[in-house]
């Protein structure tokens, strides 16, 4: 089968869940997602997403998370032993690491993910975390991740506007950190936050207010990258198979390659408006159909164009 000149996959990310053991006052998803018929991502067809797309793309990387992926360790860990089996290298782990109290219960998932294939594995651990998630057992699932001989352990940190911005929330969590300290764990950059979802609620304070810039162009801002030249997709609990924020298809209803072998973002009057006219050409096109937007609650083109595919779906 002849797949998409749009798509060079390397990448298959999955969103296991979008139940959390979390409340995250930074935390990109929100309450948006939360969608009780799917609990979780289902392991038949996301094992077969994942043979099928390996006969035709050279997949380097697979990642679960969620939600909180360790919620449901039996899902994560079949994507990563079928991404094993397939010789895929880098197979990809974030999690809150709060998933049990139980210390034989967090023992014996550490040791399943090992066994698996999880070969890096990022355990965010900061303020915004820790603020719902209590650190024992979090402490816990790391030693015992350690023991197990997960390779590439990070702890991954998020940090309000940078990492050497001084606020109250990145020394909170340089203490957190510091709580890990006789475990020798390194500590991975982390992430900066940015104005999604439950920040842009609670954390807008700390940034600039909202000015979309009408000349940004698709793929200019950090993990984003052209509709016309995708290197990765995600694939959520109901099955959609997702490019940024547009659905292109449902692993529950068809087969994965007959979704990406029709992928065409110029099939797609939105698409095809960012990726030539960037925020302004997107802007266009959804007032000539008379769609609802609202630029003054937009940091970004990834803004306006969530806005504007939720009311496409």
């Amino acid at each position: 089968m002849k797949l998409s000149p749009y798509i060079k996959l390397n990448r298959i990310e999955f969103v296991v869940t979008y139940h959390c053991t979390g409340r995250c006052i930074h935390c990109s998803v929100g309450d948006e997602h939360s969608v009780p018929e799917h609990p979780h991502v289902r392991i038949a067809e996301a094992v077969h997403a994942i043979g099928r797309l390996s006969e035709h793309s050279p997949l380097t990387s697979v990642m679960t998370f969620g939600g909180e992926p360790l919620l449901y360790p039996d899902v994560v860990c079949s994507i990563h032993e079928a991404a094993q089996a397939l010789g895929i290298a880098t197979r990809q782990l974030i999690t809150n690491g709060y998933f049990s109290r139980d210390e034989a219960r967090i023992a014996d998932v550490a040791k399943t993910l090992k066994k698996s294939g999880v070969n890096n594995l990022l355990l965010s651990v900061d303020a915004f975390h820790q603020q719902t998630i209590p650190l024992e057992p979090v402490h816990c699932f790391a030693k015992c991740a350690k023991e197990a001989g997960i390779e590439k352990l990070r702890l991954s940190p998020a940090w309000l506007v940078n990492k050497e911005h001084p606020n109250m929330y990145n020394k909170q969590t340089a203490e957190f950190l510091a709580a890990f300290e006789d475990l020798d764990i390194p500590t991975a950059h982390g992430n900066d936050i940015f104005m999604a979802g439950n920040a842009a609620k609670h954390l807008a304070e700390y940034y600039p207010a909202p000015d979309l810039d009408l000349k940004a162009c698709c793929g200019s801002l950090p993990y984003t990258e052209p509709l016309n030249h995708i290197t990765s997709l995600s694939i959520v609990p109901n099955g959609d198979v997702k490019i940024c924020n547009f659905t292109i298809g449902n692993i529950y209803k068809e087969d994965i390659l007959e979704i990406v072998a029709r992928y065409t973002p110029y099939g797609n009057e939105y698409m095809q408006a960012v990726l030539e006219g960037g925020a302004s050409g997107l802007l266009k096109i959804a007032q000539k159909n008379h769609l609802a937007t609202d630029v003054t609650k937009c940091y970004s083109v990834c803004d306006l164009c969530k806005q504007i595919s939720g009311q496409n779906t």
